[in-house]
């Protein structure tokens, strides 16, 4: 009998070692890697988000890094729906595929139908980033929270570009986002296993792995690339971690070692809740690290529970 195609996400926080993780897992399986990171889609953004190396992105094809301009509308619905096409053709050419990624509603919207949203209202959308230039980021928050009290349950409220697209949603409707957001998830993919994999770091090896990672792309360069995208630093693609520290820094706000602070502890964070939401909202088997190639085989081939 056939055995039923398989989705293979790669997920967990930020310096794990998911690139690794995924090209080892699909070199075994023969297939190829559809990313789920939402910042690696921008082609002018490089070292801030530790994209895969050019001989990471040489041994195995990978599908959707560095294909949008920072200045287009770019958003999880519209990478589902050109890369749920790819992870169809892979799944019946080799009868798996592997989505890759730290970004959980990019996942959620390439395995799952997503909810039907207003199309967009770009009057609305000119006034309230037009809001965003004048009054900053903590009004526009202050704004959200008061059409919805409990918005934060259902989105990162430190994250600008996620605020400002519920603020959209919820004054276009007239509505929470609780009314907006549907809790029964139908899968894309029906007749198609999906099985979540992660890796897992004593907490302080991963803080450790963040901070390395950090003071990398300091030996990068990050800084010149901040400088070169300082100029087109209000766009929404730019409203991230990484760049927003160095921003402050190129206009004052902060001194350089004081960015690259909070840069790690802005990472740290974010991977706390990276690690809860892909416990939560992934049936996710967690690997330790240390055991990653031996341990992904036998995930892959059912071996590993």
């Amino acid at each position: 009998m056939k055995e039923k195609p398989t989705i293979y996400v790669v997920g967990g926080p930020t310096a794990s070692g998911k690139t690794a993780a995924s090209i080892v897992l699909a070199k075994f399986l023969q297939t190829e890697i559809i990313n789920a990171d939402s910042r690696q889609v921008y082609k002018e953004l490089q070292i801030g988000v530790a994209k895969p190396t050019p001989s990471e992105l040489s041994s195995i094809r990978h599908h959707g890094i560095s294909t949008v301009d920072i200045q287009s509308h770019y958003n999880a619905g519209i990478h589902a729906k050109l890369y749920q096409k790819e992870i169809a053709a892979l799944l019946e050419k080799n009868g798996n595929a592997i989505i890759c990624g730290g970004t959980g509603m990019y996942i959620e919207a390439l395995i799952f139908a997503l909810d039907e949203f207003p199309p967009l209202d770009t009057e609305l959308r000119n006034k309230l980033e037009d809001q965003l230039k004048s009054q900053g980021i903590a009004a526009m928050k202050s704004l959200l929270i008061a059409k919805d009290p409990e918005a934060g349950k259902w989105i990162k409220l430190d994250n600008p570009s996620r605020v400002m697209r519920a603020l959209e949603l919820c004054t276009q409707t007239q509505k929470p986002l609780s009314a907006l957001l549907s809790h029964n998830k139908t899968p894309v993919f029906g007749d198609t296993a999906i099985r979540h994999i992660g890796l897992f770091h004593p907490r302080n090896v991963l803080y450790d792995r963040i901070n390395q990672r950090v003071d990398s792309m300091v030996e990068q360069g990050i800084l010149e690339e901040a400088k070169a995208l300082y100029p087109r630093r209000n766009l929404g693609a730019l409203q991230t971690l990484g760049y927003r520290e160095l921003f402050d820094h190129i206009n004052g706000a902060n001194t350089f070692d004081q960015a690259i602070s909070l840069i790690k502890q802005h990472t740290r964070n974010y991977a706390k809740r990276q690690i809860t939401y892909f416990s939560n909202r992934f049936t996710t088997t967690w690997i330790p690290a240390e055991e990653m190639h031996d341990l992904i085989v036998k995930f892959a081939i059912n071996q590993f529970k």
